[in-house]
């Protein structure tokens, strides 16, 4: 089978062309215009493995005839293309839009034209705001916040695209698969920031920074939210799965996450304080505070109080998340701590 990435040199579209390399035999091409992460995958697999792997570093909203090519010639299109970073939200919501948007529904187009099987990366900001959860793709309602709460562009872009998929698929026009992630975490994920850094990634990233640094670890909106996350590989064994049984995934939506992984961002906050010192066998001097979200983000900026998945449809395809919280943090702090680590 040949697999197209768009958005291949990501955090998760790197995972995903490193474990496709290493557990399938499928032919893998990429195309991004970053390749940094990606050049970190290449660098320890052998020459027989790297020939089933190519890569396009380009800008795919300028490169409209090689979209066209990787297309035609894929027998999967597997789209990440977006902007995931809740700073852009509020500062370049029509980036945002022209984006997360208007390319993904030109890529669908293009799937349409050469009957090929989108799968398309969403989000589990479809839901909005929380009402408790757990969510389940086919039931739960979405609640959004007011149009001048900017942050919510993304959602809403990215729910409107699921609607549109839904509706091609409805008229037979598409064979879709969209994939709603729940907080991946784990190697390669986003960038980390400087020491006292507002705005910018995930929650990780600036946790990681301020442990690294010794700089404060910033609670947004006094860090009440909860979020479920789910170990990078666990994301790319479901992906595998919905790739092994099309029949199945065909013209279906899954959640994607391990609902037991739940905590606030306060008490992951105390969790990598505890494990940074547990690993390095160092005391954390960084500070723990309090921030307002528009404070940190910006104007415009809101937040969900709760993103739980409900992952029974994903179970049916034989998959079920392995790896615990601890374990989760844990080995993506390992990656950042890199020669820090002194007791495993």
């Amino acid at each position: 089978m040949n697999v197209l990435l768009l958005g291949a040199g990501g955090f998760i579209g790197s995972h995903l062309v490193e474990d496709l390399l290493l557990h399938t035999d499928h032919r893998v091409v990429g195309v991004d215009c970053e390749s940094g992460k990606l050049d970190e995958v290449a660098a320890p697999l052998s020459a027989d493995i790297l020939a089933r792997w190519l890569f396009h570093k380009a800008n795919i909203q300028e490169s409209k005839d090689l979209l066209h090519d990787v297309i035609r010639t894929a027998d999967v299109v597997v789209d990440l293309i977006a902007y995931a970073n809740p700073s852009i939200y509020v500062t370049r919501p029509l980036d945002v839009f022209e984006l997360n948007f208007m390319q993904n529904l030109e890529i669908a187009r293009v799937c349409i034209a050469e009957n090929k099987w989108l799968i398309q990366y969403s989000s589990a900001e479809v839901y909005g705001k929380a009402n408790g959860g757990p969510y389940s793709e086919d039931d739960s309602d979405s609640i959004f916040g007011p149009v001048r709460k900017q942050r919510w562009i993304y959602a809403v872009g990215k729910q409107l695209l699921e609607r549109v998929l839904y509706a091609h698929g409805d008229a037979g026009e598409l064979c879709y698969t969209i994939v709603r992630p729940f907080n991946f975490l784990g190697s390669r994920i986003d960038y980390l920031v400087p020491s006292g850094a507002t705005g910018g990634p995930r929650v990780f990233p600036h946790f990681m920074s301020a442990l690294l640094t010794g700089g404060p670890i910033r609670l947004v909106d006094g860090g009440h939210a909860r979020r479920a996350f789910l170990h990078i590989d666990d994301g790319t064994a479901a992906f595998r799965a919905m790739l092994a049984q099309p029949e199945r995934a065909r013209n279906q939506i899954f959640n994607v996450g391990n609902p037991d992984n739940e905590l606030t961002m306060a008490a992951l906050a105390q969790l990598m304080i505890e494990l940074f010192e547990e690993l390095t066998g160092e005391r954390s001097c960084s500070a723990v505070e309090a921030m307002s979200g528009e404070q940190f983000y910006g104007e415009g900026y809101e937040d969900g109080d709760r993103e739980r998945p409900d992952v029974s449809k994903m179970r049916t395809l034989g998959w079920t998340p392995k790896r615990d919280l601890r374990a989760t943090v844990r080995e993506a702090m390992i990656y950042y701590l890199g020669d820090r680590v002194r007791f495993q």
